[in-house]
């Protein structure tokens, strides 16, 4: 039979409307026997129960339907709060389980870079933390100032009787020759330095620590004197 509200098909043996729920038959309209026989599923032959108005059948289908969503209604709580008591054990059990994480040691990174001028020390240090990287980077700079080199100077002198060589600028520590020369009839007496004889060879080597002044001092070769008496002499023969 189809609903006069919706139309929705339904069987013959239903009095409301299994999709909207209103009445298929009208309320005043009398129940034939064989009807109660469909509806009650008596066999023909057989005593049948007492025939009701189709308010009462109403009433009661009307109940029977609303008894069916409650049920499904619970059914329905019933899986839902399952659901959310599993989801809720299974996080518990996921966090039990976890296991720490272990920390990831540093990793320290130096770099010198040296120049002939000047001295620059980088120092790089980077640190690596998994599941985050974090970089530090440190730049030291020394400088180095070269100091002028000392030069001293070396002067030499000498008297009549001879010349010298090997004076002029020396740097501290450094190795200085001076060399004397005497004159034909002069002899050599020695290199002296504030009045005091330092050396008696012509060829003088020393370190230079400071200004110096040298003196070469040469001395005259004496000539024995001839005695008269002392000249042998050859006479002539005639």
């Amino acid at each position: 039979m189809r609903c006069t509200n919706c139309g929705c098909e339904n069987d013959d043996n239903l009095y409301i409307c299994q999709n909207c729920g209103s009445p298929l038959y009208s309320e005043d309209e009398p129940v034939k026997t064989d009807d109660a026989t469909k509806v009650f599923g008596i066999p023909e032959g057989e005593k049948t129960p007492p025939v009701r108005s189709n308010s009462e059948r109403l009433e009661r289908e009307r109940e029977e339907a609303k008894k069916k969503q409650q049920i499904i209604i619970i059914v329905v709580l019933a899986v839902v709060f399952i659901a959310i008591v599993a989801g809720i054990i299974i996080a518990i059990a996921r966090g039990n389980n976890k296991t720490p994480e272990t920390p990831v040691p540093s990793v320290t990174v130096t770099q010198e870079i040296e120049t002939t001028t000047e001295k620059t020390t980088a120092a790089t240090t980077t640190t690596t933390t998994e599941p985050t990287t974090t970089t530090t980077t440190t730049t030291t700079t020394t400088t180095t100032t070269t100091e002028a080199v000392k030069t001293f100077d070396v002067t030499t002198t000498a008297n009549d009787g001879g010349e010298t060589e090997g004076d002029g600028s020396y740097e501290l520590g450094e190795n200085c020759t001076v060399i004397a020369r005497p004159d034909d009839g002069y002899s050599f007496d020695g290199w002296y330095k504030s009045g005091k004889k330092v050396s008696s060879n012509t060829a003088y080597t020393f370190t230079v620590t400071d200004n110096t002044t040298l003196q070469a001092v040469f001395t005259i070769i004496n000539e024995e004197p001839v005695e008269d008496g002392g000249v042998d002499t050859i006479d002539d023969e005639n």
